[in-house]
């Protein structure tokens, strides 16, 4: 009898405990409780972001003070990379995968130079709606997903005309619950950016209760340049001239206009920042910020980095990239190590608790080791793949291959020496090359790229060539060949596209 007494206390106990464990917010069932442990997030990314344009990356000249306080207030990359021109970039951010492996590779209206010295891939012009994209895999994990400004990885630059046209299952079917309408076509004088964040203003609000995934995608600091007047004139007023020509077209650097539109992001960054303490969601919200890539040259000097937006020397692909996350993220950490705009699809999914989709190929790692300085950040090496024509940025098609403080860079035929001639006074290309071309750089050392080092060490050389050659094969990466229609007296006329 006593035994039996026993067996039924601890029968009870048990079921008690199992009860309570029941109740606990990671076992109950109302979505809500459920999903409050998750962080919302907010990504914003800006166009044509310089290295070196934020003040806390080194700027002297123009104002960016909320930009610092998230990156006093949380964690600051200083070799954080994009890819050299926007559709790549937003295109890796959205599905996690290489240029290389999506086959996104170019900006998907980009010119095409059909009597260049090599003759440039086929490209695919539109992320596949079906792929598991980073928003899709947010939404699966109950969060909320909207997006506000620019597209480029489909059909447009904007989102509102594919919503007037296509409505909002065009965007549903890329995994985002919520579009905006904000287009700079319809802003009079910031390139929609208070659009754009009104916008997300609004959808912070409408979903405040459960954890959201917000996408906010500027327009600015591309050209044509655009900025309130009150502060283009403050700039002015310090001694930087109004611009004379808005595309850039005319090297002028830096502008008032250009440092206008520097504070004006600034402070809409501000705004979001704003809410989130008014509706107090500042503690388990993670904000990303991130740059497309690189500045425009004739906009900005990226010095101490070389060249800038569209070459894939430092200046066209290492960008701003600052993390803050008060529950999780102690503030003033400083991460050296390289990353690239690859890994926050992982970095994402890790904190959100989601899951990977069986047979989906995730290229990036997870930086939550860096972040919470916690684990081992399993990486030693980074790959680029752009093998397209910019001439217009002295660039011709290359890949890139970084491993430690070394990057080699490979050019696949022909290369466009600009060596003396600064952005300023670039009135053509540079200097067309011909044959294939190999520089190796100590990054670390050598932060400019300066000293080719490819003659000195031939090992090293071979070691990174083997590597990109491997990774080549493995991403089925597709690759230029020597063209047989290329016109030495005009390689760089446009002409019909013939990608192969």
């Amino acid at each position: 009898m006593a035994i039996f007494i026993r067996q039924k206390k601890t029968f009870c106990a048990l079921i008690t405990y199992i009860a309570v464990l029941l109740s606990h917010p990671i076992f109950c069932q109302d979505t809500g409780e459920k999903d409050s442990l998750k962080p919302n997030i907010i990504f914003i990314l800006v166009d044509d972001f310089g290295w070196n344009q934020v003040g806390c990356y080194g700027s002297k000249i123009v104002r960016t003070p909320n930009l610092d306080n998230l990156a006093r207030e949380g964690a600051k990359f200083t070799s954080a990379y994009a890819m050299p021109q926007c559709s790549p970039t937003r295109a890796a951010f959205l599905s996690g995968k290489y240029p290389a492996r999506s086959g996104m590779t170019k900006v998907i209206n980009n010119r095409f130079f059909g009597s260049a010295p090599m003759l440039t891939p086929k490209v695919r012009k539109k992320l596949p709606p079906e792929w598991y994209s980073l928003a899709k895999m947010l939404k699966s994990s109950g969060y909320t997903t909207g997006i506000s400004g620019k597209w480029h990885v489909a059909d447009n630059y904007p989102l509102a005309p594919i919503k007037e046209k296509k409505g909002m299952a065009y965007f549903n079917a890329y995994g985002f619950d919520w579009a905006g309408d904000a287009s700079e076509g319809k802003a009079k004088n910031d390139k929609a950016v208070m659009d754009i964040t009104h916008e997300i203003l609004g959808f912070i609000d409408q979903n405040k209760a459960n954890p959201f995934f917000a996408y906010v995608s500027h327009f600015t600091t591309h050209s044509p340049l655009a900025a309130p007047d009150t502060l283009v004139e403050k700039y002015v007023k310090e001694g930087y001239t109004r611009m004379t020509d808005k595309w850039g077209i005319i090297p002028e650097r830096p502008t008032a206009d250009f440092l206008a539109m520097t504070e004006h992001l600034d402070y809409s960054i501000g705004l979001i920042v704003e809410k989130l303490e008014k509706l107090g969601l500042t503690e388990n919200t993670l904000i990303a910020v991130m740059g497309d890539n690189g500045a425009l040259g004739r906009f900005w000097d990226h010095t101490p980095l070389r060249e800038s937006k569209g070459s894939l020397y430092e200046g066209g692909i290492r960008v701003p990239l600052i993390m803050k996350w008060p529950k999780a993220i102690k503030p003033g950490i400083e991460v050296e190590t390289p990353v690239h705009i690859i890994d926050l699809y992982p970095t994402f999914m890790e904190i959100a608790g989601g899951r990977g989709k069986q047979g989906y190929k995730n290229d990036g790692v997870s930086l939550t080791p860096l972040i919470f300085n916690k684990g081992t950040f399993n990486r030693e090496v980074l790959y680029f793949h752009h093998p397209h024509y910019v001439p217009m940025y002295g660039k011709t098609p290359g890949s890139i291959v970084r491993k430690g403080d070394y990057k080699l860079i490979y050019y696949f035929g022909d290369y466009l020496n600009t060596e003396g001639l600064e952005a300023e006074h670039r009135k053509l290309y540079g200097k067309l090359e011909l044959g294939e071309k190999i520089e190796l750089f100590n990054v670390k050392e050598d932060i400019g790229e300066k000293k080719d080092l490819s003659a000195a060490m031939p090992e090293k050389v071979n070691e990174m060539m083997s590597l990109l050659r491997d990774w080549w094969e493995e991403t089925e990466a597709a690759l230029p060949v020597k063209n047989p229609d290329y016109n030495p007296n005009d390689p760089f006329a446009e002409t019909v596209n013939k990608e192969r």
